[in-house]
């Protein structure tokens, strides 16, 4: 029986194996699906360095792992949704959400939630200013240069009454 070489020399042998990455991508996406540093830990090699070696070598192989992941956790909260009843449906609403949450995670592009911001490009706003002991509003739009040098076109001046004259 030979000598054991080592956690990293394991490591530096199984960065030579061409095979390597589909075994992790295996072994990421089967049923009993294993982490990056649950197969270091099997394996016996570092566990940060095989991980940064595989998310950064191996880059496509784990995005990939991780949209099938995302996957079977949308399936998961289809079959749990599915199965509700009034006696678990908070249960159910709380582990859908969480499990939701986790396949936006491992892919966002896919599973998370969308929002959209659409801007006009002009959004006026209305600053009062005190300038000489007189309360002046300006319109302004958001889009020009700050207030302080460059005036909007519209300045009024308002009255004690509160009303714009």
């Amino acid at each position: 029986m030979g000598r054991d070489p080592g956690p990293m020399a394991r490591f530096e042998a199984l960065k030579r194996d061409d095979g390597v990455a589909q075994e992790v991508f295996r072994l990421l996406t089967d049923d009993e699906a294993l982490t990056l540093a649950e197969i270091a830990k099997r394996w016996r090699v570092p566990r940060g360095p095989f991980v940064e070696w595989f998310s950064t070598e191996h880059k496509a192989k784990l995005d990939a792992a991780e949209r099938v992941l995302g996957i079977d956790v949308c399936h998961a909260v289809k079959r749990m949704t599915d199965e509700a009843t009034a006696e678990n449906f908070a249960l159910v609403k709380f582990k859908t959400d969480r499990y939701l949450r986790l396949a936006g995670l491992l892919n966002a592009e896919r599973y998370s939630p969308k929002v959209e911001h659409k801007h006009s490009g002009i959004a006026p706003t209305l600053v009062i200013e005190i300038s000489g002991g007189e309360a002046v509003a300006v319109l302004a739009a958001a889009a020009e240069a700050p207030l302080l040098e460059k005036r909007a076109p519209r300045v009024e001046k308002v009255v004690e009454s509160g009303e714009l004259i």
